[in-house]
């Protein structure tokens, strides 16, 4: 009796292990706004080149001065 008892407590822990508890659950880096563009991994939609950008990156291969207003300017972005 004991050993079924342990047998069947091993199988419910088991089964309950594997459950996924947490089905809204993301993973860091899985957001993205309206044009698909990852915020997280520094990713923002630029109107000039219509694609997503590293403002970073962007202002280097731009030739631009790398400060919020000159991306803003260069991207046409309101409120970055």
């Amino acid at each position: 009796m004991h050993l079924k008892y342990s047998l069947f407590t091993l199988l419910v822990l088991s089964i309950t292990a594997c459950s996924n508890s947490d089905p809204e659950f993301k993973p860091i880096g899985g957001d993205r706004d309206e044009y698909g563009c990852l915020p997280s991994a520094g990713y923002l939609w630029c109107e000039r080149t219509q694609h997503c950008e590293r403002s970073w990156e962007l202002a280097d291969a731009a030739g631009i001065p790398h400060t919020e207003a000159e991306v803003k300017a260069y991207c046409n972005i309101i409120g970055l």
